[in-house]
């Protein structure tokens, strides 16, 4: 064989091992990248993956779930059997619990009602929902809440509620269906948010009443329990079984009561067979102080006895169950975790889903955001801010804390020279969240309350109106821990105020205001119980001072106004609400005291402009459609009176007053048997209404019915013995009977007497020549008649100026 030919067959030899390598290594590579896809996959699926509650929804053939939130208010945490108390028993906890998820570490945003709703309700924590303290902004309308995000996907809404404190003129009854918060104010003479409550077996039995004509569709129902809120008095038998060391452990007593309405709604659902397609939440809205740090009730320190609560989520899903979460989780991420569990979808608020910690994923720790508003906005202290994890909680204030919570839960040892950077790194941590949570927050808005219930509150020191508060103070101010003896002295004096004992309360706050002399919410309330006890110049003379110090404090002014009101003093009103109004132009309170002096003075044109910006202001308040009805009934705007007038009645038949209005704009009109059905209306429903039983006799009269004019004229002067309309007119009735001239010259002496106006007075002169016409006294007659001319003559000078 030739070289050539060796040289080629060793060439083609080494070009085939060559190919081969180069086949296994492609080969190889291949293998390679199917083994780390296969990889990839499993790891996408298991780590990666977000568990979904929409395949057990499916399976279960459960196109809709429905859902049940109930908030147990003023319920600690560490006060629960789940939570390793040992005190009271709760059975139905226990069950749902072990049937659910427990969650170990829940923060609330806020340590009082209706701001923790507002934040468990929406997703977003106080600084961007505006709610800060009870009392004061309503949520606005254009914030989203569960209710109508569920409504839109065609659930049926519910909720019923235990305290007027979350009353749905508080913004919080958006899209409920249903919203029942039905308490009769009139039976409570101060109104205290926190006081005017119902049991929770009531609300359970409206619950369970709507639950039975409702549950053929989807729903969502909010149930709020108010039980373990003060005063502890739990039904028997818990009274009976926690009475060992009270008032403490009849707090538990309460808790265990509440327990066994949660039970009742538990076997509601088990015995419809709706367990299987309901998930079930149960989330406190904030603790209780029992004492601790010196705090007997809440709202005012963050301390862990006020914003750890309990958080359980159960559902028929067994990869849901038995079940517990140690990471530090807060209130508003309930938002989130129920969309998600339901399939719905809504804009993104300030919180995280939780099901995937539900379901065992692991998840990094987000901090949650806690204040207390209320030693800012109601004693001019400092703010508290706090950032809560399962390990430390920071308390951001003048002189700050941090707390080890692992290994002292009763935060009885300050650490932060312990701990240093933990402390340094959460107060970075909780500024970069404040910026953020913050912003783009929309403007506060009113509470939608007639003037009569914001003056009630205002008298217990709640302000009643919007008001916006700045989260950070621009100076520093006092520590609200030196502050907790005037706090709580004020607490007391207001718990007396609320059982009508002004003279201890006074004394309370007497006390207080020696301690911390400028304090303006204890002026404000001392200045209530001065009114109350009849010591009137000290109450006024204490809102003087207060407005020396402070001519802006608004609620000085609008409280002095209200004082003069009653007095009479209509330009010194006046005065006063137009400078609450410099300071705060959409001040209601402002508006209405101005527009109904000027009704009250006839004056209907310069009553207009501030009765219109009332109802611009805050539209749905009834009381401010009626007032301007009036004001546009002065003016001769007949049309637009009666379409505001009928909006009332429709809203509210019996509204005060509002049919004798309308019976008085017919009669003007000519529309006379409208008129008298209108009267009779307001008799129905106000027998002691005298003026609407005057008109509707002089009707009557004109109609031929003489006999019902003299029924009514003679129940005028039952009602009115004060009053001269009754005695004239039932003289009148009686000259045209040709009755007794004695009785009839009797009444009209008595209806002069009281006669206030020149027209009466007229009336009254001309019937009494008319008597003496009778008697054939010719002299009297000239001298009745000459004083009728004269009153007539100032009747119609009035009438022309």
């Amino acid at each position: 064989m030739s070289k050539k030919k060796k040289h080629e067959d060793r060439g083609s030899a080494q070009a085939g091992r060559v190919a081969t390598t180069r086949s296994k290594r492609f080969i190889f590579l291949l293998l390679v990248i199917a083994i780390l896809a296969l990889i990839s996959l499993v790891f996408y699926k298991f780590i990666f993956h977000r568990f979904s509650l929409q395949d057990f929804w499916q399976k279960e053939g459960i196109r809709q779930p429905n859902v049940i939130l109930v908030t147990m208010d003023t319920t600690r945490a560490d006060h629960l059997p789940l939570y390793g108390y040992g005190a009271v028993e709760t059975p139905n906890l226990n069950e749902l619990g072990s049937k659910g998820v427990v969650f170990e570490q829940c923060a609330t945003a806020s340590p009082l009602t209706l701001p923790a709703h507002c934040s468990i309700l929406t997703g977003f924590y106080p600084p961007y929902h505006g709610v800060r303290v009870n009392g004061n902004n309503a949520l606005r309308d254009d914030l989203t809440t569960l209710a109508e995000v569920f409504s839109l996907a065609g659930y049926q809404t519910a909720a019923f509620i235990a305290a007027f404190v979350l009353d749905g003129r508080w913004g919080l009854k958006q899209g409920f269906d249903y919203y029942d918060d039905q308490f009769d104010l009139k039976k409570y003479k101060q109104l205290d948010l926190g006081q005017v409550q119902r049991p929770g077996d009531e609300v359970v039995n409206s619950a369970l009443d709507w639950l039975g004509k409702n549950s053929g569709a989807p729903f969502f129902a909010w149930v709020h329990l108010y039980d373990p809120h003060l005063p502890y008095q739990p039904s028997e038998p818990y009274f009976s079984r926690y009475n060992y060391s009270p008032p403490f452990s009849l707090y538990d007593g309460e808790i265990a009561s509440m327990d066994e309405q949660i039970g009742r709604l538990y076997k509601w659902l088990k015995g419809n067979g709706l367990e299987n397609k309901t998930i079930i939440v149960l989330v406190g809205d904030h603790g209780e102080g029992l004492g601790e740090h010196g705090e007997l009730a809440h709202g005012y320190f963050i301390y862990d006895y006020a914003v750890h609560v309990p958080l359980i989520i159960s559902t028929p899903d067994k990869k849901l169950q038995n079940r517990r979460v140690q990471l530090e989780v807060s209130t508003v991420d309930i938002f989130p975790t129920l969309l998600e569990m339901t399939g719905l979808k809504a804009r993104s608020g300030q919180g995280r889903s939780l099901l995937p910690v539900m379901s065992g994923r692991k998840e990094k720790e987000i901090p949650a955001y806690c204040e207390s508003m209320s030693p800012s906005l109601h004693y001019g202290w400092s703010p508290l801010l706090g950032l809560r994890t399962s390990h430390f909680k920071f308390i951001d204030a003048p002189r700050p804390e941090l707390y080890d919570l692992k290994n002292d839960p009763g935060e009885q040892h300050e650490v932060q020279n312990k701990f240093p950077g933990a402390g340094l790194n959460l107060k970075r941590e909780l500024d970069s969240l404040l910026e953020k949570i913050g912003q783009g927050a929309p403007e506060a808005q009113a509470a939608n309350l007639d003037a009569e219930t914001v003056q009630r509150l205002a008298a217990l020191g709640y302000i009643g109106s919007s008001v916006k508060l700045d989260t950070r103070p621009a100076k520093e101010l006092a520590d609200p821990k030196d502050k907790l003896e005037v706090y709580e002295l004020i607490q007391q004096a207001g718990d007396f105020i609320n059982h009508d004992q002004y003279q201890e309360a006074a004394a309370f706050l007497e006390q207080a205001l020696s301690l911390e002399p400028v304090i303006p919410q204890a002026r404000l309330l001392l200045s209530t119980c001065y009114v109350e006890l009849g010591r009137r110049e000290e109450a006024k003379k204490l809102l003087d001072n207060l407005l020396k110090e402070d001519p802006d404090s608004i609620q000085a002014l609008i409280g002095l106004a209200n004082l003069l009101l009653e007095e009479g003093q209509d330009e010194a009103v006046i005065s006063l609400s137009k400078k609450a109004l410099s300071l705060d132009e959409r001040n209601i309170q402002a508006c209405t005291l101005i527009g109904e002096v000027y009704l009250k003075r006839q004056e209907p044109v310069q009553a207009l402009p501030y009765l219109e910006k009332a109802l611009v202001i805050q539209p749905k308040i009834t009381r401010n459609e009626f007032n301007l009805a009036l004001c546009l009934a002065g003016l001769k705007q007949y049309s637009r009176a009666e379409e505001l007038l009928t909006k009332v009645l429709s809203d509210y038949p019996r509204f005060p007053l509002a049919n004798y209005h309308l019976g008085v704009l017919y009669e003007e009109e000519g529309r006379l048997v409208e008129a008298s059905q209108a009267y009779q209306r307001e008799v129905e429903y106000y027998p002691n209404h005298y003026r609407a039983r005057f008109n509707l006799g002089k009707i009557k009269l004109t109609q031929g019915d003489f006999n019902g004019y003299m029924e009514e004229m003679k129940k005028v002067i039952e009602l009115a013995p004060q009053e001269a309309e009754g005695y004239l007119f039932y003289a009148r009735g009686k000259l045209l009977q040709q009755d007794d001239l004695a009785v009839i010259l009797s009444l009209i002496n008595n209806g002069l007497r009281l006669a206030k106006t020149a027209e009466l007075k007229a009336l009254g002169y001309f019937l009494l020549a008319d008597v003496y016409n009778r008697l054939g006294q010719a002299q009297k007659v000239e001298e009745a008649l000459a004083r009728a001319g004269e009153y007539k003559n100032q009747t119609e000078s009035q009438k022309n100026e």
